[in-house]
């Protein structure tokens, strides 16, 4: 049997993955794949505590449709890694944690693999049979990949709990009438 070289895999691995988060990205900007709609992925932000609901929703809808395209080409790999790698943690945090590890009861099972994929391939450095390879942008890949991953991570924490607080600084001004 012949040997698969690593570049290969990790380009095969890097299509594939990348197209499953395109389709997502496409189902929340224009209900494509039986998805919901940009208007009802707002709802989904604003049930999810992000604030504001619209900037968050646009973030992770066509980070997941852009990012998910670029990664599955190889272009601006780091960036898009780091993307997408902050948009799972966020499905995790936000949707799937409470439901425990297996996705057949709704859990985050789906959203760790995809998560360790962008981490391995944003950590990895730009591969061959890339658009990144064919410009020559691979320097310093890693670093931007971390760069990116960090301040997009701390951008959704605190998007993520603006909400929370808000609530029960509100909660403490209502009264009934």
């Amino acid at each position: 049997m012949p040997e698969i070289d690593a570049a290969v895999a990790l380009a095969a691995l890097r299509v594939v993955t990348g197209l499953v988060l395109f389709g997502h990205g496409a189902q929340k900007v224009m209900g494509a794949f039986g998805g919901q709609g940009f208007v009802n992925w707002i709802g989904a932000a604003e049930r999810m505590s992000f604030r504001p609901p619209r900037l968050w929703a646009y973030a992770s809808a066509w980070g997941e449709l852009l990012g998910g395209l670029a990664f599955a080409v190889g272009f601006l790999t780091p960036l898009a890694a780091a993307v997408l790698a902050i948009d799972m943690l966020v499905a995790i945090w936000k949707v799937h944690w409470a439901k425990g590890l297996w996705v057949t009861k709704g859990g985050y099972e789906y959203a760790l693999v995809m998560f360790c994929v962008f981490a391995v391939v944003g950590l990895a450095g730009v591969s061959a049979y890339s658009i990144d390879e064919l410009l020559g942008l691979a320097t310093h890949a890693p670093v931007l990949f971390v760069a990116v991953f960090v301040v997009g991570l701390v951008a959704a924490v605190v998007g993520g709990m603006t909400r929370r607080e808000q609530r029960q600084g509100e909660a403490g001004r209502l009264t009934p009438h």
